[in-house]
């Protein structure tokens, strides 16, 4: 009977599954599925990478038997805390040729399940049960997992870059009235008194970064070598922000960063720890590549349009002041460097003006 209640719930579970095209809900309800389908006690969901020092992993997204659930809040974490050296059962269910591991003890068992390709998944699923489940039970988690990593295919194929594999141009828009939702929402939390750590004194910035002289890479190089430069860049933006930050090629050399709720401080730190990171990283062919970058807080006040604006006047900024660099919006204004925004005048003229455009 256990394994018919299963098989329903997972047939529920898929409807929902493939319906949204937000990953951290994805993430949750792969994992509350996982936890009610094998009746488990706690079940997280790892991010999954292998790197030259072996395998790391970042939490996605936990659920306990109490009806809790949740996607991980990384917000407060550096990137180095988020990606942590992986467990000795997961790296055995990452190198499984079935994809899954199980230990027992003390009348209880740990186990993992691989999401994607022997040696290489993308993500392990943990569970922790009082005891270990069934065939047909394993049976119906690897194929609910087999199912979240087709959909997870499915999105990277509509929604990744080809070549960098981060967010794509189009992807813009609906990620960033994301964050903007979320600092409406911190501001409301914030003037209404309420204590968070995940608010206080942090906020979201948009940072455009521009690989320095790239023109000059294709032309003396070639756009093969041009096009390794870019996937390069790429790799050293993945290592150096956090999994709950967001990353996009806009086209060319130029990216674009969304850091969710981090304070000035760190913001400057992280961006300046990507430049130097892509300074001091030897390029096959090319040698020493750098790169610009202008950033800006995010003001829920403003559009897409004013807030890429500004962080673009910074990064020219730096363009015509030496390149290599990064430069903060708000401090250049203050410093005089830069013009301060005009603030609109609507008048009573300009209002007429509008009205009798409309009977014109």
């Amino acid at each position: 009977m256990r394994t018919e209640i299963a098989l329903l719930r997972l047939l529920k579970k898929i409807q929902s599954l493939e319906a949204s095209r937000d990953r951290l809900s994805i993430a949750e309800s792969v994992v509350v599925a996982t936890l009610e389908i094998l009746d488990a006690r706690f079940a997280l969901l790892h991010g999954f990478r292998a790197t030259p020092h072996g395998y790391v992993t970042a939490p996605l997204s936990w659920a306990v038997s109490e009806g809790e659930s949740a996607t991980t809040n990384l917000d407060h974490l550096d990137v180095e805390e988020t990606h942590l050296a992986a467990e000795p059962l997961l790296e055995e269910c990452a190198l499984a040729s079935n994809g899954y591991a199980l230990i027992e003890e003390d009348g209880r068992c740990t186990l993992a399940f691989a999401i994607g390709p022997v040696g290489a998944p993308v993500a392990v699923v943990e569970v922790h049960c009082d005891s270990a489940p069934t065939d047909a039970l394993r049976d119906c988690i690897h194929e609910l997992l087999g199912i979240y990593a087709e959909h997870l295919g499915l999105l990277d194929y509509a929604e990744l870059d080809t070549l960098t594999r981060l967010h794509n141009r189009k992807t813009f828009d609906e990620n960033f009235d994301r964050f903007i939702g979320m600092v409406e929402q911190a501001v409301q939390r914030r003037e209404g008194g309420v204590s968070a750590d995940v608010i206080q004194d942090r906020h979201c910035w948009l940072a455009v970064a521009d690989i320095d002289k790239f023109k000059r890479i294709n032309d003396n190089f070639g756009h093969l070598f041009g096009d390794e430069v870019l996937i390069r860049v790429a790799d050293l933006m993945k290592k150096s922000f956090r999994g709950s930050d967001k990353l996009f090629r806009f086209g060319g050399e130029e990216f674009v960063v969304l850091l969710r709720f981090i304070s000035a401080e760190n913001a400057e730190h992280v961006l300046e720890r990507f430049r130097l990171a892509v300074e001091e990283h030897e390029f096959p062919q090319v040698g020493q590549v750098t790169c610009s970058l202008g950033y800006v807080q995010i003001d829920p006040l403003l559009t897409p349009a004013e807030i890429l604006g500004r962080a673009d006047e910074a990064l020219y900024f730096c363009k015509e002041n030496g390149r290599n660099q990064v430069q903060r919006y708000e401090d250049l204004v203050a410093q005089g460097l830069i013009a301060a925004p005009v603030e609109a005048q609507i008048t009573n003229a300009d209002l007429q003006a509008d009205i009798d455009s409309l009977f014109d």
